[in-house]
């Protein structure tokens, strides 16, 4: 590791001074991204807590999730996923059913598996339109809107960041909002990638390493993040969730508002994080991407999403014939990636059948090479196994 001055203070503690680098990840994105191409991944020298500092702001993040939200579409989520976090909210809050708030719904999936253990007063709040009209379809209220544009004055009982907290780039700013939307006995529930389980439930190179992805938040991180802002957690869980063919570990965390202060406790995720790395890093890259580049076969490349953007910064993937991309997520179509036009799916039925199919999805792939099939497609399909 080496030490720099990041432009991004601490998203825990606030430090703004020395942080590690320990790993600097870089994209080839889609024309007119507002997301930068590269962040560097470092350590806060005062607490430990692991994040991403690029050029960038929370108004960009907040463009981002605005002009191209990929949640009411596409491949699923796993239901198992929601419909047990609904359940342990439920077992958390006992006999208790107040207002509950989920920021960042997406789908709304988990207000819906809310509403099937009992809650009947839930309100969603999510920057994409979409999404909210969506949810408003299924009898939930809805605002359009994130922690920073809060378009409503009332307080919620329950309030709940599931996948959210470790894309935001402000968090303190989204600590002081969750704290003037609860009530004075409300309940936060906090759902987050487990950055301490990393190396344990690696799947792809550097796929932790996303976008979006800006805190990589252990368990001792999440303590003292509630601590500083005025929470103390009353139950956490360390556990796993599985997305298409892979499994991923995540925290669980249950805050009410305490005492102010520390925990005391060394957080251990640069060391993980760090093992990750190292880990991800002695795996070359699949010797797909290298036949295809010698052969010079026409290639789709089926995904261009954040698998595909690293593969072409950091591998041979920009140097192959790539005739265009894919990608079921409508906002990316009509976009360019490499100077290549993205396109649904169903474009690979003009093509001729010597074209093969390059899947790039790391969680999904499964489900691609699936609707390939049913599609009918000749092709032959490539899958990528990085392990």
């Amino acid at each position: 590791m080496s030490g720099k001055e990041p432009g991004r203070e601490c998203p825990v503690c606030g430090h703004g001074g020395e942080a590690e680098l320990l790993h600097t990840q870089e994209f080839v994105l889609p024309s007119d991204h507002v997301l930068p191409e590269k962040q560097d991944i470092v350590v806060c020298a005062a607490c430990g807590c692991v994040y991403v500092d690029a050029d960038a702001t929370q108004a960009t993040f907040d463009k981002y999730y605005a002009q191209m939200s990929k949640y009411e579409g596409g491949y699923a989520d796993d239901a198992e996923m929601f419909s047990s976090r609904a359940a342990w909210i439920g077992e958390v809050l006992g006999a208790e059913r107040p207002a509950v708030i989920d920021v960042g719904c997406g789908n709304g999936r988990l207000l819906l598996d809310l509403r099937d253990v009992g809650f009947d007063d839930l309100f969603a709040l999510d920057p994409s339109a979409d999404c909210i009209r969506a949810i408003e379809s299924e009898g939930i209220s809805g605002f359009v809107g994130s922690l920073f544009s809060v378009p409503t004055t009332r307080t919620f009982g329950a309030l709940i960041l599931s996948g959210v907290l470790e894309h935001l780039w402000d968090v303190s700013g989204a600590m002081r909002a969750v704290d003037s939307m609860l009530s004075q006995d409300g309940y936060l529930f906090v759902f987050a990638p487990d950055a301490s389980r990393y190396a344990e439930y690696d799947f792809a190179p550097y796929d932790y390493f996303n976008i979006e992805h800006v805190n990589h938040f252990d368990e001792v991180a999440l303590i003292d993040l509630g601590l500083l802002h005025g929470f103390e957690v009353v139950e956490l869980r360390k556990t796993e969730i599985a997305l298409g063919h892979v499994q991923q570990p995540v925290i669980h965390c249950a805050y009410r508002r305490g005492a102010r202060g520390r925990s005391g406790w060394t957080s251990h995720a640069a060391r993980a994080v760090q093992r990750y790395v190292e880990l991800t890093g002695d795996r070359g890259e699949t010797t797909a991407i290298r036949d295809l580049l010698r052969s010079d076969a026409r290639v789709v490349v089926w995904g261009a999403g954040n698998y595909a953007s690293r593969l072409l910064a950091t591998s041979d993937l920009g140097g192959c014939n790539i005739v265009c991309f894919v990608d079921n997520d409508r906002h990316k179509q009509g976009t360019l990636v490499a100077g290549r036009p993205v396109m649904a799916p169903g474009h690979i039925a003009s093509l001729a059948e010597d074209v093969k199919v390059l899947v790039t999805a790391a969680v999904f792939r499964d489900e691609i090479v699936a609707e390939a099939k049913a599609m009918g497609l000749k092709n032959e399909v490539v899958v990528l196994d990085e392990r």
